[in-house]
């Protein structure tokens, strides 16, 4: 029954000293507590510079990758353009052929032997009839002619392929 008292006499002679304690104990836990948040901010800030190097690295890589499926892709569209530039150019020389031919048939022998020994160029084989009044001769740009309908026909196929799966 002596504790109580013995207890509250203590605290009177000693206050200061206890709340001195409790204020040391105070720091040093606040001590503690700081450095461990001024270790998990450092460890935050070195995962941001990580994240943002992998970032850096990622948009690198897909840059790269970017640029070379452009470059594949230009050089097969290069290569395309370049057979459907020879594909007309064939064309081209076969239709100016036709026509020198018949324009040579015409000149020689007439239109009906003409249209009868025309080549296979993939074109209609019929020339129409000058009109009344024309002297029956007609000039034409065979190479300009020749050229037109090559482009002509190549475009067509290619807007009927786009149909097609």
């Amino acid at each position: 029954m002596n504790a109580l008292p013995f207890a509250l006499s203590t605290l009177r002679a000693h206050w200061k000293l206890i709340g001195a304690a409790f204020l040391l104990l105070a720091l040093i836990i606040q001590t503690f507590r700081l450095s461990a948040t001024e270790g998990a901010l450092s460890a935050e800030k070195a995962g941001r510079q990580a994240d943002r190097a992998s970032y850096e690295q990622a948009q690198a890589q897909a840059t790269s990758a970017a640029l070379e499926a452009r470059a594949r892709d230009e050089a097969e569209y290069r290569e395309k353009a370049n057979a459907a530039d020879a594909s007309i150019d064939d064309l081209r020389d076969r239709l100016r052929a036709a026509l020198v031919r018949r324009g040579q048939a015409n000149r020689s022998t007439g239109p009906a032997i003409a249209q009868a020994q025309g080549g296979d160029t993939g074109v209609s084989q019929e020339v129409p009839a000058p009109a009344t009044g024309d002297s029956g001769s007609v000039c034409v740009n065979t190479d300009m002619l020749a050229g037109l309908s090559a482009y002509a026909i190549k475009a067509h196929e290619w807007a009927v392929s786009l149909d097609q799966p």
